[in-house]
């Protein structure tokens, strides 16, 4: 994940700094500048605050979730896990539409959701165009590969998702951008509020803000860092005003 980072920050100095001023709190840019600064230098010192806080993850008191309504797109599934904490946080939602090509770990969101009411289960990999895409399957690192040894169907969300989601989660193997753009209508007309992962490509710290906020201007950006080493770092998209500004 951090592979070719030097080179990358030297390039786009600039635009570091843009997103740095640009997010909404304190805990954002310490954050922030503590994963820069270790994926620049190596010094452990300097990720000294981090703790696995994994169980917390895409889950923010400043995304105002409601106890009813809410509408979640679990876009990278896994095991369904993230859906079941938005289940115990939202219990009154409207639906629940879960997105995870990789086969078993779409049977085990199959089984862990089978109890639970409006879900909607996709076995499709989200993704700016659509068609059959190279996969190869490693459990929670499963992702798009030219060597894959297994076909999966990609599909836009603006053409599968006829109810709007009013909270959008991806967190799909450096796949993210693409399907940011897949949802640029979504996103532009119905705004909801999004957590999406942004530590596994280089450059991705600033190119998804810039992505979002050429969609919609109109976001309060977050940063949370979630375990003691550089993976799980996710940049939250808050729209301003209330959930149906």
């Amino acid at each position: 994940f951090n592979e070719g980072f030097g080179d990358e920050f030297l390039t786009n100095e600039a635009r570091y700094l843009w997103v740095y001023e640009l997010l909404a709190d304190d805990i954002s840019r310490d954050s922030f500048r503590k994963l820069v600064s270790f994926r620049l230098n190596c010094d452990i010192d300097v990720m000294t605050g981090f703790v696995d806080r994994q169980q917390e993850q895409y889950f923010e008191e400043f995304l105002d979730l409601h106890s009813d309504g809410e509408v979640f797109a679990d876009i990278g599934a896994f095991h369904g896990e993230t859906s079941l904490e938005f289940i115990k946080r939202c219990p009154q939602y409207g639906a629940i539409h879960l997105f995870e090509p990789d086969p078993i770990n779409f049977a085990k969101c199959k089984h862990a959701l089978r109890k639970s009411r409006d879900i909607h289960l996709w076995p499709i990999g989200a993704s700016d165009s659509s068609g059959p895409a190279s996969f190869a399957i490693s459990g929670s690192t499963s992702g798009l590969s030219v060597s894959g040894t297994t076909t999966i169907q990609l599909a836009r969300l603006d053409d599968v998702l006829s109810t709007p989601p009013s909270f959008l989660k991806m967190d799909i193997e450096g796949e993210e951008r693409r399907a940011i753009a897949g949802a640029a209508g979504i996103i532009g007309k119905h705004r909801p509020k999004a957590a999406i992962a942004v530590y596994h490509r280089a450059g991705d710290f600033w190119r998804i803000p810039k992505q979002l906020l050429s969609i919609y201007p109109r976001f309060d950006v977050y940063l949370r860092h979630y375990t003691e080493s550089i993976y799980e770092t996710v940049m939250f998209f808050v729209p301003r005003g209330s959930r149906d500004a």
